[in-house]
Parts: structure tokens; C-alpha cells; sequence
């Protein structure tokens, strides 16, 4: 098994564009985006992976990113600092840009690592659970190695990233499976020397 683990503080550069095939996706990323696309690179690096490999993603809850909202809710607001669907039609939405719905997207990291690398084979995002993403990958009938990974964005806006490759066999979800815990934690487990 081949893992990795990134973390990046909330001043930390993200150097996604420099790991990227197609670059022009980068307008498009978020930290959270960005961490994964770079945790990805690392992993794969001289590593032949097929265009079927499967890919399975864990998407920890996002306990801070600023997208602008508030500048959706400042125009939405009228006079008496109320909510007013008029001003949400008129000024809320074109307040912010179209490429934010790319950033709030759950299922973005997956989508983007999977064009950027050419990803065809079966996918599928869980949010939260280690033992539902080991689950998942468990029971892929694929015969090859499989892709794994998990990203959250904690409330201090660090933000973390995991990635393995590894194969049906070296998944063990007993490990997981009595235990509450949102995906990333596997990779800081591993991190941290601890077997998955």
C-alpha cells in the first residue's frame, strides 16, 4: 500500500498548479481542491495507474471556506435588514462569481482528480464515515488497485488531505468499523505510523 498525507495551514501556499496535466482546472479549485490535487501528484508520482482504476473519495464536513457567501447575503438583505427574494434575484446571485458552485460542491475533488488524471473506472463520494469509504473499496469487484482518498477543512481552515493506492486485500475495515470517525482519519492514522 502507498499512502499519503497533507496539511496546510491557513497561510500555506498550495502548489496544485505546478502538479497539475491540465492546468487551466486551477481557476476552478478551492484550499480543500487544491490540497487533494496535490496529495494526488505526490502519491502517483511514478506510478502507472490504469484510466479504469477506481476511486473512492471520503468528504469530511467543512468547518470553515469562505466563498463569498456574505457578500450574497449583504445583497440579499433590505433596508430593514431583512431577507428580500427580490434582492436575491436581482443582486444576490450575480454578487459572486459562477466559478464559486465548482468550490462548494462536495463531489469536486473527486470530479477534478479524476479529469486532471483521466479516472474512468467506478467512483463514488461518502461524506464522513472511514468504515463507508473502506466499505466501498472493499467491495469493488475490480481486480487491480484501487484509489482511495479523504480531505476535510477544519475551522481553523487548515486544511487536510489522504490518498492511498492500494488493493482489496490490504483494506481492513475492522478497524473502522465500531468506530465514529469521518474518512480522513485514516490517513492520519497512517500518518502517524499506525497500520490501516
Amino acid at each position: 500500500m502507498k499512502t499519503v498525507f497533507e496539511r496546510y495551514g491557513p497561510e500555506e501556499d498550495i502548489p496544485a498548479r505546478e502538479c497539475l496535466n491540465k492546468r487551466k482546472l486551477a481557476k476552478y479549485f478551492n484550499r480543500e481542491i487544491s490540497a487533494c490535487v496535490v496529495a494526488v501528484a505526490r502519491l502517483l508520482e511514478n506510478e502507472e495507474v490504469p484510466t479504469q482504476t477506481p476511486f473512492y473519495f471520503g468528504k469530511g464536513t467543512v468547518e470553515f471556506e469562505d466563498f463569498g457567501l456574505s457578500l450574497v447575503i449583504e445583497a440579499c438583505t433590505d433596508e430593514s435588514g431583512r431577507f428580500s427574494q427580490q434582492n436575491f434575484v436581482e443582486r444576490g446571485m450575480s454578487s459572486l462569481s459562477p466559478l464559486t458552485q465548482f468550490k462548494v460542491l462536495y463531489n469536486m475533488p473527486l470530479s477534478f482528480i479524476s479529469i486532471d488524471r483521466g479516472l474512468t473506472g467506478d467512483n463514488s463520494i461518502i461524506y464522513g464515515s472511514a468504515a463507508g469509504l473502506l466499505l466501498q473499496a472493499k467491495h469493488c469487484t475490480y481486480p487491480g488497485r484501487i484509489l482511495l482518498g479523504a480531505s476535510k477543512v477544519h475551522a481553523d481552515a487548515v486544511v487536510e488531505a489522504g490518498f492511498a493506492l492500494c488493493s482489496r486485500d490490504e483494506i481492513d475495515i475492522e478497524a473502522f468499523s465500531q468506530r465514529n470517525c469521518e474518512a480522513i482519519e485514516i490517513f492520519r492514522l497512517w500518518h502517524c505510523g499506525n497500520i490501516l
